[in-house]
């Protein structure tokens, strides 16, 4: 797993606002990197949809296909207490890679002229 730039921008950003989000994404995200059975969950979708687990696993279905495989997850404990925030990455079959691109508000649209859709993609143009 690689966390890009951006999202360690993003992730440095949250530290600054919202000091629980980031603690528990900080905390995920190490959970993850080398876990692999925690990995593999990041490619199924629907993963943890009664709030059993740890977090939610969904396509980001406009850009999920051969070629681009994106995907966000949420941490169902921010959920619960009103912060909503989505890990938006990467999976790189052909390399068993996870690159985590951002870190988002929940209310971020997904809509192609959106800064970090645009950012998410310029990322996906150099695989």
């Amino acid at each position: 797993m690689f966390v890009h730039n951006d999202a360690q921008e993003d992730l440095e950003q949250l530290w600054k606002s919202e000091l629980r989000a980031a603690a528990r994404i900080s905390a995920i995200l190490e959970d993850l990197d080398g876990n692999q059975d925690l990995l593999d969950r990041l490619t199924q979708h629907g993963f943890e949809t009664q709030h059993s687990n740890i977090f939610h696993v969904s396509r980001w279905q406009e850009y999920w296909n051969k070629d681009i495989n994106l995907w966000r997850f949420k941490v169902w404990d921010l959920e619960n207490i009103g912060l909503r925030y989505r890990i938006i990455y990467c999976f790189v079959p052909t390399k068993s890679h996870y690159y985590i691109l951002a870190i988002a508000p929940r209310d971020f649209d997904y809509e192609r002229t959106h800064p970090i859709t645009q950012r998410v993609l310029r990322f996906t143009e150099t695989l």
